[in-house]
């Protein structure tokens, strides 16, 4: 068995094509050491190939097993009927054979990025200065959409599962790759973040719950958007940070922003709160990587999505970043600022795959490059959409 602990991203439609009994020894041959099982997951559409070649369509906020709705508060938020599986067989023969074969299964779950509980809430989702409401993004500011956070993680820790991988656990920005989006204008980084910045009641009354005097703030960012939609952008090709920002709309959006992010560590700490008592571990999926894919400075960009990296490293076990580059000195790169800024330890998640590994020497140089930074754990995204040379690529990785 490799020195380097390595779990596998994988979607449960692995398990309903082919039992646990002969995936999950399958994968241990490969070097895994255990599966992050994606339990309620977004929409999408994908080209699956370990088991295919299949195209399949998976429903948003789906939950992959049978929610308990004991585990939520009365009245509280919970997925419907439509939105999970009927019984828990998948989840339960996975466990029982992960079980027998020294193999771990952690809960990918995915909290605010959900239309599912949004199209069904709507005073739940995201809303603009203009009062648009962004159907896919739950608000974390709102006490409704925290009492389903809050839920199904009481339910997915009640599982006997090892961990939650949480993904999705902050704000989001203008755009999520919802089916046909489209925006006919050019708009810059700054003007999006404008137009996704969340001014539903909670996160209102949390700014104003620190003596600030919202009216101006509303009607500046309210301001600029109307000019830009009338006219054009001003801001294109300027880049988006807090400085910017400050200089367009005024220092009070810095209060703002930070309003928010406490908004977004008063949830993780509930929610470590119950993996804590439950005994399994919380690992935060930072997808900040890809807000700017040419940035190796990801960290610094965390802001955009109200996760405040000092605060979130003391309540969570580990961060696992999304470290998806097509070069292993970028990888490095990456990783040693995490180590570096954020954290001592940290679960890298590579792409073995198209766009990011184009041999079998490039994923073993990322891998290597990784290691010689003292990573210990490296998982691998997406199990379900690798082909076999895949998988070999992984195996002769992790072995070397």
């Amino acid at each position: 068995m490799s020195a380097i602990k390595s779990n596998a991203f994988t979607f449960a439609y692995t398990f309903f094509r082919e039992p646990a009994q002969k995936v999950i020894p399958e994968l241990k041959s490969y070097g895994f050491s255990g599966i992050n099982l994606a339990l309620n997951y977004h929409s999408s559409r994908d080209l699956l190939l370990r088991q295919g070649p299949q195209l399949e369509y998976l429903p948003d906020g789906f939950h992959y097993y049978k929610v308990d709705d004991q585990m939520y508060e009365a009245n509280a938020i919970k997925p419907d009927l439509k939105d999970q599986l009927p019984t828990n067989q998948v989840l339960d023969t996975a466990l029982k054979v992960a079980g027998e074969n020294d193999f771990q299964v952690n809960a990918w779950a995915v909290y605010m990025h959900n239309s599912a509980i949004g199209m069904a809430y709507p005073d739940s989702v995201v809303t603009n200065v203009l009062g648009n409401k962004f159907l896919s993004e739950l608000c974390p500011a709102n006490p409704a959409v925290a009492q389903y956070a809050l839920g199904m993680t009481r339910d997915l820790a009640s599982r006997g599962i090892n961990g939650i991988r949480a993904e999705s656990l902050h704000f989001h920005g203008a755009r999520h790759g919802e089916h046909h989006e489209r925006f006919f204008i050019e708009l810059s980084a700054i003007t999006e973040f404008l137009f996704a910045l969340c001014f539903c009641t909670y996160c209102k009354k949390n700014y104003e719950g620190q003596n600030s005097d919202l009216a101006p703030l509303v009607a500046k960012v309210s301001s600029l958007l109307l000019t830009v939609f009338e006219d054009k952008d001003p801001w294109l090709g300027k880049k988006l940070d807090k400085q910017a920002l400050a200089e367009i709309v005024g220092e009070p959006i810095l209060k703002y922003l930070a309003s928010r992010e406490q908004a977004v560590v008063k949830l993780y700490k509930k929610i470590a709160e119950v993996t804590r008592k439950a005994e399994i571990t919380l690992n935060f999926v930072d997808q900040s990587p890809l807000l700017d894919m040419s940035s190796e400075d990801a960290i610094s960009n965390s802001w955009q999505v109200g996760i405040d990296n000092s605060q979130i490293s003391q309540i969570i076990n580990r961060y696992e970043p999304l470290i998806y580059r097509p070069q292993s000195d970028q990888v490095a790169s990456l990783a040693s600022n995490y180590l570096k800024n954020v954290a001592p330890e940290i679960t890298a998640i590579l792409r073995p795959t198209y766009p990011d590994c184009t041999s079998a020497n490039n994923l073993l140089q990322k891998v290597d490059a990784l290691v010689s930074l003292g990573v210990k754990e490296i998982d691998f995204y997406l199990l379900d959409t690798m082909r076999k040379s895949d998988l070999d690529n992984i195996k002769s990785a992790l072995k070397n």
